[in-house]
């Protein structure tokens, strides 16, 4: 532009200007084929990239101990894996483009000032401090906001979450009103804190606006005075209020880059927070044998949720008990007893704070995650059913296990008379949860897909509070054909006077462990839930 009109226009070179046309025209092509380029490789590295930070965090999740799960929360899990990584994956596809353009731009348009006339390129003195000075201000103050924008968001999705899940409770108790109020105040805070950042961030573009219309102004001044002396001619003033204008907008780039950078940097730290934490630790030392015939062995097993070191109360105190291969072990108690969370570290969803658990003569914290899961299968009273048909849900247990095998399991577990019942047979398809059964038929299709897994110790959480007395009673006849070793968890004292042995819990302690008979003879609080179910 400068060797045009100082050249081809002021002097009279006319054979200048097309040629030179000609290659501002073919360097905006270059440009141009260059931008579409980098537009594809970004979002080709950015969506992928993308897609390794979801599968990566998905597996980190299967990974994790319930302890962290608890800590970290389930709506911010969600929270991390989608927006947080989408946030992430976003200034990666802008800043492939924009944070290798701007110091190109900015430092190729300060040298051709410079090579210009360094008078002229004196207004830089001034304007950069500023602006850097501006730019770092802003950040300062906003990354602490980001973060918290952050935490709020995790509430409110699990705020949604909950509401969504506990959907019959809340309108059977008709509180919806409670619930929506819980919410908008909720996403009232994520408004305010979001345009509080927001005023922050797009404060910065006026700015520089103002600043770059100053320095075109100070560049005009400045350099019709030195056109007086005959030092700069208007073709240099000209390219000199160019580079002027592509170096703010470098730094206007860069300032956007940046400020995206800062929230994506928040977001990062958080997914970063999961992929950092340690897998389910299992201790080097399960290698231990021990020389006993029973299946499961508690050793003054203690434990507390929280931070495992009796923060909010111990849950567990000091259990010991063994439960012979083979046998049953019925384990009874109110409400907050701990049976649950026996179940749970069983299947060591939950690793003890203090005490050993021994599994077949092995340290149960020695098992490959794998090993243990094949010898270990647990139903739960919450029976949970995935979407797919009864076939899918049902070869849990199983990968391999053909249709009689399936049918089979339905027929002991007492539900195969509906599975018959349906044209598509195993094909039957169930909707999210399960839903479209009754709690009954879920909890039964759960002990049929346990009895498909041929597991050597079943683990049974209350698992037929929904089916009635005359079926639990033909599943507990089932369930004794069984050569597994069982866990039963119950509140139905009918059922536990068959088993081998009956473990009392109260408060976290084991008060009595004995037969039906010798408990209901010793133990005061084993005969008083007793009479309490049959005066009902």
């Amino acid at each position: 532009m400068s060797v045009i009109v100082n050249q081809g226009v002021l002097g009279g070179d006319a054979s200048l200007i097309v040629p030179m046309g000609i290659r501002m025209v073919v360097v905006v092509l270059v440009g141009m084929l260059g931008g579409l380029l980098s537009i594809f490789a970004a979002g080709t590295v950015s969506y992928r990239m993308g897609a390794d930070m979801r599968s990566a965090l998905f597996r980190k999740t299967m990974r994790l101990s319930f302890r962290d799960v608890d800590d970290l929360r389930m709506g911010s899990l969600i929270t991390r894996m989608t927006s947080d990584v989408q946030r992430v994956q976003g200034v990666v596809q802008a800043s492939m483009r924009l944070l290798f353009r701007f110091p190109i731009l900015f430092v190729g348009a300060v040298s051709m000032m410079l090579m210009i006339h360094l008078k002229l390129s004196a207004v830089l003195l001034v304007v950069l401090p500023v602006l850097i000075f501006l730019i770092v201000c802003i950040l300062k103050h906003v990354y602490p906001q980001i973060l918290s924008i952050r935490g709020v968001t995790d509430r409110q999705n699990t705020i949604v979450q909950e509401y969504i899940t506990g959907m019959p409770v809340v309108k059977s108790c008709a509180n919806e009103t409670g619930e929506f109020n819980r919410f908008k105040a909720n996403n009232d805070e994520l408004v305010d804190r979001s345009l509080r950042v927001a005023r922050w961030m797009l404060l910065l573009g006026p700015v520089m606006s103002l600043l770059l219309n100053i320095s075109v102004a100070v560049i005009v001044y400045y350099g019709a005075r030195l056109m007086r002396l005959g030092e700069v001619n208007v073709g240099d003033i000209m390219a000199s209020v160019n580079y002027m204008a592509q170096i703010l907008l470098s730094l206007i780039m860069a300032s956007h880059i940046i400020m995206s950078i800062t929230e994506a940097k928040a977001s990062m730290s958080r997914v970063d927070e999961v992929l950092s934490l340690p897998d389910e630790p299992v201790s080097s030392n399960g290698s231990v044998v021990r020389d006993d015939t029973s299946a499961i062995v508690f050793d003054h097993v203690s434990f507390s949720y929280g931070d495992g070191k009796g923060k909010g109360g111990a849950v567990l105190n000091d259990l010991c008990f063994s439960v012979r291969k083979g046998g049953t072990l019925a384990i009874v108690g109110g409400t907050g007893s701990g049976k649950s969370t026996i179940a749970y570290l069983m299947a060591r969803f939950y690793a003890p704070s203090s005490g050993t658990i021994w599994l077949d003569g092995r340290e149960l914290n020695g098992y490959e995650e794998a090993l243990l899961r094949r010898k270990e299968g647990m139903v739960m009273q919450d029976s949970l059913l995935f979407s797919g048909t009864l076939r899918d849900n049902l070869r849990w247990g199983n990968l391999s296990a053909s249709d009689d095998e399936l049918l089979r399991a339905c027929e002991r577990a007492q539900i195969a008379d509906f599975v018959r019942s349906q044209p598509e047979g195993l094909d039957y398809l169930v909707s999210q949860k399960g839903m479209n059964l009754s709690g009954g038929q879920r909890q039964r299709f759960s002990i049929a897909r346990a009895l498909v897994g041929n597991y050597d110790i079943l683990i049974l959480d209350d698992c037929l509070s929904a089916v009635d007395v005359y079926t639990d009673s033909l599943i507990r006849k089932e369930l004794a054909e069984t050569r597994a070793t069982k866990v039963v968890i119950t509140q139905r004292m009918s059922t536990v006077r068959s088993v081998d042995w009956i473990l009392v819990l109260d408060q976290g302690r084991i008060m009595a462990q004995g037969t039906h008979d010798s408990l209901y003879a010793s133990c005061d609080l084993y005969r008083e839930m007793c009479d309490k179910q049959m005066n009902v």
